[in-house]
């Protein structure tokens, strides 16, 4: 008995003693609320302090309705009924862009944009190595999940079917795949598997080849989509182009015509014509300075030796070194990236030489405040949606090169410009046409319409498909071509 009375008396001191921290949120709060009360009441009573405040407070609100009401986007549509309709069944290219409280101006876009590295969650990349036939090297960067959507119990790539849809994404002039965060876990929440296809040079290690394209080579993108239907060979194929990579997306569906692998095609920001005068010539001078650095480094001094020892380059290494602007370097790179003339160059490379042929549908977004990608570029090229093709062309008033960016805070949390295309992917898998091509033969399907998500397999614990031909060492998956 006097061991228990001991204990009970040892229990009600330390609760004692712990009462007073348990006490402290509380009482701070109260002071706090106190505080805020009695700065209310002193404001309330100063009549005029009051008048000031609260009319600030409703003209701020109402410019940034004003300003919500301007951000609305126009849609320009060729005379196509089919692209009509995928149109109006993508919601997010008729509502306005919402913008975070601090991103609503062109410049705060932009730097959010060149900083955006900083604040990528932690996401996991599978890389697939591929050899083109010239011995080159490209890869396949696969999205495998980011552990802040695993945390809050989202949906993953391993929970998608193997015949899930691809976005195929054709990167930037200097980009690789952590640019496609944003996008590749919008995609994946909405059933869609995602893939970077790097081209020569932006896999982070030296070329194997004294040869890369700034634009990129249709060549080089065949053998992508091989290495991606070889291992999913019955999930249907969606392209993405942002900027540089948008000029490859319609480079490629031109030439293929009706045999375009990909079922549509979605381009962000595309700079049109890329001959003499062209986008290169058009760009804001303090980023061209920026562009042309960071070309430099990851392309040029990046393989300076392999470029140095390479004979018959004309022009030379040097002589691409000393280009001063990227108007110039883009004049001086025709014999790096393999063509005997900068005619043949561009004859090889400019999108809007083949762009009569695109059969595929083709959703263009561009933003009024663009500076890499000019709005003079997309005036003159109005010609290239006046056809009978399934096109159509989206314009902002903001979102400058690439962002888009939306968010109810401070930080952006999304891309407008990424909620479209997915919508516009989501329109074409929801077309009677498509699910007739995806209908297992013999199976009777519901007239009901088909709604998203797809391509989830709520079964499904990890990836089933066909071991990829390796060859090499390294870790890395390597396919031959």
């Amino acid at each position: 008995a006097p061991s228990s009375s001991s204990a009970r008396s040892s229990r009600r001191g330390v609760a004692t003693r712990a009462l007073p921290f348990a006490l402290a949120p509380v009482l701070v709060a109260r002071a706090l609320l106190a505080f805020m009360w009695s700065s209310i009441a002193a404001v309330l009573a100063d009549r005029a302090l009051s008048l000031a405040i609260f009319g600030t407070c409703a003209v701020l609100i109402a410019l940034t309705a004003v300003r919500y009401a301007g951000f609305k986007p126009r849609v320009t549509l060729s005379r196509s009924t089919r692209m009509a309709a995928l149109v109006a069944a993508s919601p997010t290219i008729h509502r306005p862009l919402r913008p975070p409280l601090l991103l609503q101006w062109s410049v705060t876009q932009l730097a959010a944009y060149l900083l955006k590295q900083k604040f990528v969650p932690n996401v996991t990349w599978r890389r697939t190595l591929l050899d083109t036939p010239d011995g080159g090297e490209i890869a396949l960067d696969w999205y495998q999940g980011c552990d802040a959507d695993d945390a809050k119990g989202l949906r993953q790539p391993n929970r998608l079917r193997d015949d899930a849809p691809i976005v195929c994404v054709m990167h930037t002039l200097t980009g690789v795949a952590d640019d496609f965060v944003m996008l590749a876990r919008a995609a994946t929440r909405r059933g869609f598997r995602i893939v970077v296809m790097l081209r020569r040079g932006h896999l982070g290690r030296p070329l194997r080849t004294p040869r890369f394209n700034l634009l990129g080579c249709v060549d080089d993108l065949r053998v992508h989509l091989d290495g991606i239907q070889a291992e999913f060979p019955n999930a249907p194929l969606f392209g993405y182009g942002e900027s540089a990579g948008t000029g490859l997306a319609v480079r490629y569906s031109g030439e293929s015509g009706k045999k375009n692998r990909f079922a549509a095609v979605a381009c962000v920001c595309p700079g049109y014509d890329t001959t003499e005068g062209g986008a290169f010539s058009r760009f804001e001078p303090l980023l061209d300075k920026h562009l042309l650095l960071s070309v430099k480094n990851m392309f040029l001094r990046a393989n300076e030796r392999l470029l140095m020892s390479a004979s018959g380059l004309t022009p030379s290494y040097v002589e691409c070194m000393a280009a001063p602007d990227m108007a110039e370097l883009q004049r001086r790179l025709f014999g790096i990236e393999g063509y005997p003339s900068l005619e043949a160059y561009h004859s090889a490379t400019n999108p809007m030489g083949p762009v009569e042929g695109i059969a595929a549908p083709l959703l263009v977004i561009n933003s009024d405040d663009d500076p890499i990608c000019a709005p003079s570029n997309v005036d003159d090229n109005l010609h290239a949606f006046d056809v009978t093709a399934p096109r159509a062309l989206v314009r902002t008033p903001v979102g400058t090169h690439c962002c888009f960016y939306e968010g109810k805070t401070i930080t952006p949390r999304s891309s407008w410009a990424h909620d479209a295309c997915l919508d516009f992917f989501v329109a074409v898998c929801d077309e009677p046409r498509y699910e007739r091509r995806r209908r297992p033969k013999g199976k009777r399907v519901s007239k009901r319409p088909r709604r998203k998500p797809m391509g989830v397999d709520n079964n499904a614990v990890e990836l089933k498909k066909p071991a990829p031909t390796l060859v090499g060492a390294g870790g890395d998956e390597r396919i031959k071509a």
